[in-house]
Parts: C-alpha cells; sequence; structure tokens
C-alpha cells in the first residue's frame, strides 16, 4: 500500500494513502490459569505468558494493562481471584481486551465460558482472543461461532470427565480404607510415608483419653470445654494453626476456642479407635451434584485402618452417655410446646459487632412456666463467657421495633421525595445540553480513533525505514499524550451527562419496593430480605442497621434537595 510523504503528518507519521485507521489501541489484559488437576508439566503459568508476550510483542495496537494469574483454580467456575480483579477492570473500562492461550484456559464450564464471549463480552464492549484456538470475537463469522461452541463443550466435558476420573480414584481409596482428609484429626498425624495413613500424635494422646474420660463420668459438652478453655489447653483448630497448617477455619489462630461443636464431633468419631468413617460430604462436578452433607448410612466405614488411640471400652462408654443425653433432649423438645415460639427474621443478617458471630434467638419461660420470653443473644458469649466476647442480650421486641422504624422511616423520606425526583428525570431527559455533549463526544471519539490509528502505524514506519528511531520515540509520545487528552476530555463529557441521569435511575430500587411495600405493619423475614443489608448488635444495647441500596437512595434524598426548587 502506497504511503504519504512523512512532512503531512501531525507528528512525522505516515497513514496508509486511503486515510483510514489501520487500528484502534485496545488496553489489553494477559489471563493465564493453571487448574489443580494440571501436572505444571507443559503448560505453567509462565509457559502461558511467554507464548502471550510473543503474541503481542509485534502488535502495538495492543497496550498491556497487566497480567493476571489464576494458580491452583478449577475452570468449572468464574469464582478465580485474579479473574474476578480482572472482570471489575473490564467493567471499570479500564481493560477492553483480554487475550488467553486458548479457551479452556478462560473456563472449562461450556455455559458460563459461552454466555461470558457471546453476551457479557459484547455488552461490555469486550474483545477476547485465544491465541492458539485462532478465536477473536471480532471475527464473528458463522463458523468461528460455530468452532467456539464446540471448543467449549469439549473443555466441558474434558472438566467433567476429569472430575468422573478423581471421584472414581477417591471412592476406591475410601473403600481400602486410606485416609483423604486434608489434614488429620485432632489427636493424629499423617505417616510421612504414606500420606493416606494416620499415625497418633503423642502430644494429644492423653489430652484426647481426659476428653474421652470427662465424658464418661457425665460432664456436659459445654463443661468439658469450659474446662479445656480455662486450663488453655489447644483446640484442633488453634492447635493446626499453631503446627502451619492453615485453613479457612482457623485463622482467628490463638483466639480459637474448644466449643461443643468440636467435641460432640470428637466424642461420636470411630477414628479414635482405629477405624474411619469417611465420604460425610459429598461433590461431583461430573453429575452436576454440589457438596452435600451425607446421612451416616452413606457413610464408608473401614474398621481397623489405623491404631486407635482410645480403649474401645472407654469409647462404648462415652456413646452410652451420648445416646442417654441425646434421649432426654428429645424427651424435653415438646416440653413446652403449649407456650408461643418465634421466628428470628433476620437469618445470618443479625451479627454480633465484636465478634462476628450470627446473633441467635433464644426462649425463655417464667417461673410458673406460663410465659415465654425471647431474646437475641451473642452465642459466643453465651458458650465462652468474656473469655470469648462480651455480654449482648437484647429483647427480640427491641430489635425488631428498631430496626422496624428505620425502614418506615426511610420509606417515609423517599415517598415524601418520589414526585421530585420523577420530574426532575422528565425534566433532565428533554434538555438540549444533552445532546450538544452527545455530539462532542462522537467528534472527540472520532479524532481519538484517528490519532491512535495514527499512533499503531508509527511502529510499521519504523520497520519500514520511514521513521528513525528518534522519530519515532518522538511521535509515538507526542501521539500518547494527545490520546490521553482525548480521553479525559471523552470521560469529562461522559461524566456530565451520566452523574444526575445515575442519581435519578438509582432510586429504581426504592420505588419498586414503595410499590410493594405501601404499609409494613410487622416485620417478617420477606421485609428484612427486600430492605436490610445487615443488623449489628453492639455491648451498649446499640443497634446498627444498614439497609440494602443505602447510597443510591442517600443520592436520589440529595439530589431532591439540591434540585427540587426547580420543578416546584
Amino acid at each position: 500500500m502506497a504511503r504519504t510523504s512523512k512532512k503531512n503528518n501531525a507528528y512525522t507519521r505516515c497513514v496508509s494513502g486511503d486515510g483510514a485507521p489501520d487500528a484502534r489501541i485496545y488496553k489489553t489484559a494477559l489471563y493465564a490459569r493453571l487448574s489443580v488437576e494440571d501436572d505444571g508439566g507443559a503448560d505453567t503459568i509462565a509457559v502461558q505468558l511467554r507464548l502471550l508476550h510473543d503474541y503481542i510483542e509485534d502488535k502495538p495496537q495492543f497496550d498491556l494493562c497487566g497480567e493476571f494469574c489464576d494458580n491452583g483454580y478449577s475452570g468449572v467456575s468464574f469464582e478465580r481471584p485474579a479473574f474476578q480483579r480482572m472482570i471489575k477492570l473490564v467493567q471499570a473500562k479500564e481493560i477492553d481486551c483480554v487475550i488467553v492461550k486458548d479457551l479452556s484456559r478462560l473456563g472449562r464450564n461450556y455455559i458460563e465460558t459461552g454466555t461470558l464471549i457471546q453476551k457479557i463480552s459484547p455488552l461490555l464492549k469486550l474483545r477476547i482472543i485465544a491465541v492458539n484456538d485462532r478465536f477473536d470475537t471480532e471475527d464473528r463469522s458463522a463458523d468461528t461461532d460455530t468452532g467456539m461452541s464446540l471448543l467449549n463443550i469439549a473443555n466441558d466435558m474434558y472438566a467433567k470427565d476429569i472430575s468422573r476420573k478423581i471421584c472414581s480414584s477417591l471412592q476406591g481409596k475410601l473403600e481400602r480404607g486410606e485416609y483423604i482428609g486434608d489434614y488429620a484429626p485432632y489427636g493424629y498425624q499423617k505417616d510421612p510415608r504414606n500420606r493416606n495413613h494416620l499415625i497418633p500424635d503423642p502430644a494429644l494422646i492423653e489430652t484426647v483419653n481426659r476428653i474421652f474420660r470427662l465424658r464418661a463420668e457425665g460432664l456436659g459438652i459445654g463443661r468439658i470445654a469450659s474446662i479445656l478453655n480455662a486450663e488453655d489447653i489447644p483446640s484442633p483448630g488453634r492447635y493446626r494453626y499453631e503446627h502451619g497448617i492453615i485453613t479457612n477455619n482457623n485463622k482467628k489462630g490463638s483466639a480459637l476456642l474448644w466449643n461443643r461443636h468440636v467435641l460432640r464431633d470428637m466424642l461420636a468419631n470411630v477414628v479414635y479407635i482405629g477405624n474411619l468413617a469417611q465420604a460425610r460430604c459429598r461433590q461431583a462436578l461430573y453429575k452436576g451434584e454440589p457438596c452435600r452433607q451425607t446421612a451416616a448410612d452413606e457413610w464408608v466405614t473401614v474398621e481397623n485402618t489405623h491404631e486407635g488411640i482410645v480403649p474401645k471400652e472407654l469409647f462404648d462408654r462415652v456413646q452410652a452417655v451420648n445416646a442417654d443425653r441425646c434421649a432426654a433432649y428429645k424427651r424435653n423438645a415438646g416440653k413446652y410446646d403449649y407456650l408461643p415460639k418465634a421466628e428470628n427474621p433476620f437469618g445470618a443478617r443479625l451479627v454480633c459487632a465484636d465478634c462476628g458471630a450470627v446473633i441467635r434467638l433464644h426462649r425463655s419461660f417464667s417461673t410458673k412456666k406460663d410465659k415465654a420470653y425471647f431474646t437475641y443473644k451473642c452465642p459466643t458469649f453465651t458458650e465462652h463467657r468474656e473469655r470469648g466476647c462480651t455480654d449482648k442480650s437484647v429483647s427480640q421486641d427491641k430489635v425488631d421495633a428498631a430496626v422496624l422504624a428505620t425502614i418506615r422511616a426511610h420509606v417515609r423520606i423517599f415517598s415524601d421525595n418520589k414526585r421530585i425526583i420523577e420530574r426532575l428525570r422528565d425534566k433532565d431527559m428533554r434538555k438540549s445540553g444533552r445532546g450538544r455533549r452527545l455530539s462532542e463526544i462522537c467528534e472527540l471519539e472520532k479524532k481519538l480513533r484517528q490519532r491512535e490509528s495514527l499512533r499503531v502505524g508509527l511502529y510499521r514506519d519504523l520497520k519500514d525505514g520511514l521513521l528513525s528511531e528518534e522519530e519515532y520515540l518522538f511521535s509515538r509520545d507526542a501521539y500518547a499524550r494527545e490520546i490521553e487528552g482525548l480521553r479525559r476530555s471523552i470521560d469529562e463529557r461522559r461524566g456530565e451527562i451520566t452523574n444526575e441521569a445515575a442519581s435519578l435511575e438509582h432510586y429504581a430500587h426504592w420505588l419498586e419496593l414503595l410499590t410493594r411495600y405501601q404499609t409494613i405493619p410487622s416485620l417478617s423475614r420477606d421485609v428484612v430480605e427486600a430492605f436490610v443489608q445487615s443488623v449489628r448488635l453492639h455491648e451498649n444495647g446499640e443497634i446498627e442497621v444498614t439497609l440494602n441500596y443505602m447510597d443510591e437512595f442517600n443520592a436520589a434524598k440529595e439530589l431532591s434537595r439540591r434540585r427540587g426548587s426547580e420543578v416546584a
């Protein structure tokens, strides 16, 4: 293609003879993923990134903005930290092109990956390139779409095939009595010569036997927990933490205390007499089966798999005590059914402001057993007293009334401003200034595309000898400055259009709630789910309520206050 003289260019830069843009500049991210099933051989993170860098090396239209790597994450879900960070930058318009080695790195779930490419990508104006698959969303021919669909189906089938093989392998280990847990049960270690075999932990044998003896003597589980905590004996979570085993459940470290749940499981676990009862929860991708707790008759139990550390006679005595306590609880379960019961409408939304535990609703009775009282209490304090948290005990009526009053107040404020906000929205839609700013944006974008096209061609001119290296560097920097200025101007004008429009439109959630809940006679689970984000209970009895969409609510209220006179 013929080229014009350098002197005709703003920054001594040549364009194509027809003056058409060569390409736009893409704010590009490189994405690499290594799943937990990969062996780290020929397809490591480093190998993937090297291939991607080689791909963009001679393509100046790709302005590299960052690398995102998920090491050890399966492709069957998009819940991966680096991927989520990258998508947030895409949504913020800081990235508009993602390049991967192949589509399987993007994801192995056919439905989710197809949705990302076919629906989300166009919506976000995101270009996706899979180098080895020769796939590019800028080339959306029928053959390309068909090929992409077939690749995604193949990747999905591969992931499910891996899941099937893993499930089959694990089932074989279970039936052979091999231990498959991530870490050993309290009182045991993984055998360094065979990670699927348990050996006793000498430092914990006496503690485990003492716990069983205390229970066999008839002590309650709560009392046993109190004794262990008072003597500062490390709980299982704390013990693992202190020995370098960090899990999602023990990040509090030394603050982890013995509790009823841990002890109840220990005192019924046959692992302490040398048997294994595994598969207490199951998950199978290839069946579409999510993680679920299994019933006792589904467990895989194998006897004499390792050395026991609790005598069988002691273990059996403890099971008898457990059975007696369970029977007594069942006998008393319906003792006060004639008195009213209450529901906690908050669920996990009501939490302790200090320890973060979900607050529980307790029922207590009058001396004559003719009245029932309902109180929200911090479960950490209830179980561990001051050692675990501070006392928080507030009547249900007080908490419910405070939350209901907060919701009603906000609904009333929004209702008072509803007419003004709707008129402002209609008025802004008719303003001529919006059309003028849109025209300015179109002109600026046109100029931006031209400058980006000119900058893209600089590298080719350098290689063809039309520009010296000094001229290339000067022109590249000059175009970069101008392009950045144009982008700022476009963003400023877009901001002028969208800021108040967003404030007006964000109130749609509250408008829908106002329509649904003209009056709120009482607090119910439906009302809580619609309005409440969280409720935090403080030591001094303070009740902190956070409602959903509060930023939008406050923006709409402020807009109504500031511009209400325009439509008065």
